[in-house]
């Protein structure tokens, strides 16, 4: 029971995170599409578009999921030959590696906002929506993060 409340205190936390970093990307893109129905909106400008759509559509893409990855294998290379990671050095981790990732909503948004193509759009949202789900911390992702890197609990077990 005690490994369960452990991961569970984990998930909060990174829980936390990911409603702090995901809640004011939604508000942004749920904002912008009420201006733009409303006809608050200018039209945009080409220049513009044709910079920040490629801009928006790599940064989200590298945001999601290169980015995280690199993060990832920095800190596996750093504790690599350790027994096992402690709660407070994975939580802090899991935390940058979120946050990391739940950038990629901003460069959508962003993409979304200078009116680029739907191309470029669809890209960094789907890269956006891909970061958003694979860095979900459900109780299943958190407590196999954890085993992976032997996490130890209050249970005894790492």
């Amino acid at each position: 029971m005690a490994d369960a409340q452990a991961i569970d205190a984990v998930r909060k936390t990174l829980f936390r995170r990911y409603l702090l970093m995901l809640t004011p990307a939604a508000i942004l893109f749920a904002a912008w599409a009420a201006c733009r129905q409303a006809g608050l909106v200018p039209a945009s400008d080409k220049a513009l578009t044709d910079l920040v759509g490629p801009a928006a559509f790599i940064a989200a893409i590298v945001l999601a999921v290169a980015a995280p990855l690199l993060y990832r294998i920095r800190f596996v290379k750093r504790v690599e030959g350790s027994p096992h990671v402690e709660a407070e050095t994975f939580t802090a981790f899991q935390l940058s590696l979120t946050s990391l990732a739940l950038l990629a909503p901003y460069a959508a948004a962003a993409g979304y906002m200078a009116g680029v193509s739907t191309f470029h759009f669809s890209g960094a949202f789907l890269a956006a929506l891909y970061g958003a789900y694979y860095y979900f911390p459900s109780q299943k992702r958190v407590a196999q993060e954890m085993r992976l890197f032997r996490v130890p609990t209050a249970g005894g077990k790492g």
